[in-house]
């Protein structure tokens, strides 16, 4: 199943991470029993999307999920 994921990504300035104003979204292949709505999935979900997006976990904030 396809799952597109609605994120905002966090930069680095000055030392800090600033969130960025705009939102993204990415499209994910996740197997078809996955609950965004369940932590154990939801930590799948979010290591993942960093490994799409080659980033580390906490420089993103996933927002909304939508299957397609």
């Amino acid at each position: 199943m396809n799952l597109r994921v609605k994120y905002r990504l966090f930069i680095h300035v000055d030392g800090g991470l600033t969130p960025e104003k705009y939102d993204r979204y990415e499209i994910l292949k996740v197997r078809e029993d996955i609950d965004p709505n369940d932590t154990k999935d939801y930590q799948e979900l979010s290591i993942k999307l960093g490994k799409s997006i080659n980033r580390p976990v906490n420089e993103f904030k996933m927002k909304s999920f939508e299957p397609m």
